[in-house]
């Protein structure tokens, strides 16, 4: 998605300046990058996009979370000092004097912050904007996804076969970034999970809480590779010779097959999908939105005993589980 989609859809919506925090969001318009998940990142504005003069500014004290030939004169630095966060921003040519301003998220205290900072300006909620920029298919994210779909993979793979009576849980979670490193990822997109399942509530269990025999474990591995997210989960019974795969949800096929174009989400969601957007990220959608062929999203069903979720790229045919 390069910057002119973005300019061009915030002239649709009336838009003078996007305030994005979301990493995802971020990703999404200035195609930044994660570069490890150790540290400490402000939650402030991480990419700001202006109208007129159009131009995309990134957070961060480096180009190397950028793309390359990024201006560096488009970076502002991280600083956990509001008043100097306060006075990068609204040096941004075009920010100080904007009428509508558009943002994924704000504290109580950046709300007051930015309303002093920019006091013509009325604040609006940036979902729609960023949901209608998503909805386009685009061959890229579908690479993307697939690529981090193979390390998700592979890693709930290993989790997998570490998986057996009396190990603990940290040691099956060591498994996960173990094989993502494998493929050069560094980062997943959350914690790897190993929770017991027990009649439709799943608990963690704690690092060293040994896993018994025939107990149901519920596994997730979720990776980001180049910025792409894919995640997937299975449940398995901890039997003597190893991790027994529990059978699907009796209604995964059935929503499955129901996750193609024209299908809307908040049907989905009645018959007990839990449906949304992924790529960049996870991408909520509303009830109202209607999937279309060239999308990726997360399916994940619950049953009494077993949990599944995928990653679906959608077709005209109907949808692919790419994990």
């Amino acid at each position: 998605m390069n910057r002119d989609d973005v300019v061009a859809a915030m002239t649709r919506s009336d838009v003078d300046v996007m305030l994005l925090g979301r990493e995802a969001n971020a990703r999404t318009v200035a195609a930044t990058t994660r570069l490890w998940l150790a540290g400490t990142r402000v939650f402030a504005p991480g990419c700001v996009v202006v109208r007129e003069p159009a131009a995309v500014h990134v957070l961060a004290n480096s180009d190397d979370a950028v793309p390359a030939g990024f201006p560096v004169d488009h970076l502002y630095g991280i600083t956990w000092n509001p008043e100097k966060l306060l006075g990068a921003l609204t040096a941004i040519p075009g920010v100080a004097t904007a009428r509508r301003v558009a943002v994924d998220g704000m504290t109580p205290m950046m709300a007051t912050l930015l309303a002093q900072a920019i006091p013509a300006a009325q604040f609006v909620d940036a979902t729609p904007l960023l949901a209608a920029l998503r909805a386009a298919p685009d061959p890229e994210r579908v690479a993307g996804v697939r690529a981090a779909a193979e390390v998700a993979r592979a890693g709930l793979a290993a989790m997998q076969a570490r998986l057996h009576p009396g190990v603990r849980p940290r040691v099956v979670r060591g498994a996960c970034p173990e094989a993502y490193a494998t493929f050069g990822v560094t980062t997943p997109a959350f914690d790897a999970v190993v929770s017991r399942l027990d009649a439709h509530a799943s608990t963690w269990l704690s690092f060293d809480e040994p896993v018994t025999a025939r107990e149901t474990v519920l596994l997730r591995a979720g990776a980001l590779r180049d910025g792409w997210e894919a995640s997937t989960a299975r449940t398995y019974v901890a039997e003597p010779g190893g991790a027994v795969e529990q059978a699907a949800p009796e209604t995964w096929s059935e929503l499955l097959d129901a996750c193609r174009p024209g299908a809307v989400v908040g049907d989905l969601r009645k018959r007990g999908a839990i449906v949304y957007g992924i790529g960049y990220g996870v991408e909520p959608w509303d009830d109202d939105h209607v999937l279309t062929a060239g999308l990726t999203c997360a399916l994940e069903v619950q049953g009494p005993e077993s949990v599944r979720q995928d990653v679906l790229v959608l077709t005209d045919a109907g949808a692919e589980a790419v994990t």
